[in-house]
């Protein structure tokens, strides 16, 4: 509070005056607000040279969040009064409104005018950075377009928090609804889209909305699961806690605590599943932090006793998290492009949106700021992007008579992130084609420590979602079946909007059983295994181990292309390379036996790519059990 201090400081004020300006600052620490902004506007005109009214009309327009008007006043007192506080408080304000350069003068200023504290000058030094790098942003600006949903979702009430499907077909956001005679409170509402009708008019999620506040959700790529925040429930650990719910036969059950060790006595929020379902992300105040609200992260380890189980949460890293508040976490469908709000990354002000990117060994890129204008001197957050990479949504309260609304808008092609599809996989049994719940595993086969695993349900069903671009192992394996094999090779022109489908034939393990292989990769026209068949070779080792009365037949398959006689010969040394590689691992000669077939047992045509493809093959045949 500035205007105390100086009360009665010009001895050329009247007493009349003097008597109105206590009755002013009296009114002011009673909150008595309009009063006191009446009585020192009249002060300032009367006697324009007194100057304590005006320091405490920016105390008034201070409390108040009218920093504009704060500014005015403050620089109507500023030439008279040598105090750097002033000065500072000029800067501040001029910072969280945007006058950037104004904002960068004044900094200077106090930290000529004033002893600062090594601490406190290094924060300074920090904002009038900001300061620099917001000039330079709003000379070029990113594109920016953003368009405000219809009124099927929009309403007069605050919609905010939206999350997206991976089909990009579901929209689930939080709704703060404004009931006469009730309490506000927050409640989900999802919206279906139409290619022909756009997005339907949103409906509350009965299951999971109650007469408490429900937000700051996510959906799983599989649409199974939401994740969600709730705070001071009976249940609870700590002021607010993450919850989940899980759809079944189109319904959602009554949402669950995920419990310790992801929530603490502490603040847990704002969740992001990965696409992959290994990393839970959230935002929390919880101990061990770099600052004062962090982002973490906690892998999903299965279920037990119906229950979620998490890792312990680690913290992301100096990369992401600061001394200030990093919050509103969202992790690609890519699991690459990472997005988050800071208020001390160097920024426009407030809370900025911020880009890094997950690398090969599990950290994070450095932060990068979005840029202006989706970054402005106000507070920017709840940013997710679409599955292709195309399309960003966020909440703005950029209509006052509609309040926070959601907005879309196109990312520029360098801001989009790598896009992605997916398989919708169905397993069963080969014999009785009875569903089977599989383990399913997705190796990227250029970082194979990036891979994932997904469990198929009770129906057999399971969906699986990889960026394009890259190739990769897919393997589905279960206790008393051969394991099924394939591979994806992605190329840019993949599109979520035409996902996989892929049926899966599980074969139970009994003499005569065959399964392909097709992860298993050899050098052109060579024997010589190359580094990208690891996953499965430890695959087939793995299986061998648990199977371990099993005899099997090692057999390597080509296709038409060359003579037949070096395409046996070929296959045969393939087999043995396969057979040896067996034995460095573990698994006794005497279970083995390796058998070239050369182009004689083609699965497919040899007249196409993909035909070929299929006929180059490694097999594992079962001659004994």
């Amino acid at each position: 509070m500035l205007s105390p201090v100086d009360v009665y400081s010009q001895s050329d004020i009247s007493s009349k005056t003097r008597k109105q300006f206590e009755k002013a600052r009296k009114s002011y620490l009673m909150l008595n607000y309009d009063e006191a902004i009446e009585i020192s506007e009249k002060l300032v005109k009367k006697s324009p040279g007194f100057f304590d009214a005006s320091l405490l009309l920016a105390d008034i327009y201070n409390e108040l969040d009218s920093t504009k008007l704060e500014i005015v006043y403050l620089k109507k007192a500023l030439p008279y009064y040598n105090k750097p506080v002033i000065l500072y408080r000029l800067a501040e304000a001029s910072y969280s409104v945007g006058l950037y350069n104004e904002a960068i003068v004044a900094y200077q200023k106090y930290l000529q005018e004033a002893k600062v504290a090594e601490i406190r000058k290094s924060d300074i030094l920090r904002k009038i950075e900001s300061c620099k790098f917001a000039v330079e942003a709003k000379k070029h600006p990113v594109k920016f377009q953003p368009k405000r949903l219809n009124e099927k979702i929009n309403t007069t009430n605050d919609e905010y928090w939206p999350s997206l499907s991976l089909d990009q077909k579901e929209l689930v956001f939080t709704r703060l609804l404004k009931e006469k005679g009730r309490v506000p409170h927050e409640d989900f509402f999802v919206s279906d889209y139409n290619e022909k009708y756009g997005w339907s008019l949103a409906r509350p999620i009965v299951e999971i909305n109650t007469s408490k506040n429900e937000g700051a959700q996510t959906l799983s790529a599989n649409g199974r699961f939401l994740f969600f925040t709730a705070c001071n429930r009976a249940d609870g650990h700590g002021s607010c806690d993450i919850y989940y719910s899980e759809k079944t036969g189109g319904k959602w059950s009554s949402p669950k605590n995920i419990g310790a060790p992801v929530n603490s006595k502490s603040w847990e929020t704002q969740p992001s599943l990965s696409s992959d379902n290994r990393y839970l992300y959230f935002s929390s105040n919880r101990a061990g932090g770099k600052g004062l609200k962090d982002i973490w992260r906690a892998e999903f380890l299965g279920f037990k006793r119906g229950r979620i189980k998490w890792g312990e949460p680690e913290n992301l890293g100096d990369s992401i998290n600061t001394p200030g508040n990093e919050i509103s976490p969202f992790i690609h469908a890519n699991n690459i492009d990472f997005y988050f709000a800071s208020d001390y990354h160097c920024g426009m002000g407030g809370f900025d949106l911020f880009t890094a990117t997950l690398k090969p060994d599990n950290t994070f890129s450095e932060a990068k700021n979005m840029g202006y204008p989706i970054n402005t001197s106000e507070d920017e957050q709840g940013l997710i992007i679409s599955a292709d990479g195309t399309t960003a949504f966020f909440s703005s309260a950029r209509d006052r008579e509609t309040g926070l609304d959601i907005y879309t808008f196109e990312l520029s092609e360098k801001m989009r992130p790598a896009p992605v599809t997916y398989a919708r996989v169905k397993v069963f049994d080969a014999d009785t084609k009875r569903p089977v719940e599989a383990n399913i595993e997705l190796v990227n086969l250029l970082f194979p420590a990036q891979k994932r695993t997904e469990t198929a349900n009770k129906k057999g069903d399971a969906l699986l979602c990889f960026p394009v671009g890259a190739n990769y192992a897919f393997n589905v394996s279960e206790p008393g079946y051969m394991f099924y094999s394939r591979s994806f090779q992605l190329d840019n022109t993949a599109s979520v909007f035409k996902p996989y489908t892929i049926k899966i034939k599980l074969q139970p393990i009994k003499t005569g059983a065959e399964m392909n292989l097709y992860n298993i990769y050899f050098e052109t026209d060579s024997f010589s295994i190359l580094k990208e068949s690891e996953p499965e070779l430890q695959k087939l080792v793995a299986f061998l181990k648990i199977n371990s009365s099993l005899t099997v037949e090692v057999q390597g398959h080509t296709d038409n292309s060359g003579s037949s006689r070096k395409n046996l010969t070929l296959s045969e040394m393939r087999a043995k390379s396969v057979e040896k590689y067996l034995v460095q691992n573990g698994i006794s000669t005497r279970r083995l036996h390796a058998v070239g077939y050369g182009e004689t047992r083609p699965v497919a045509t040899n007249k196409t790519k993909e035909g070929r493809k299929l006929n180059r093959r490694t097999t594992i045949k079962i001659v004994s059990k």
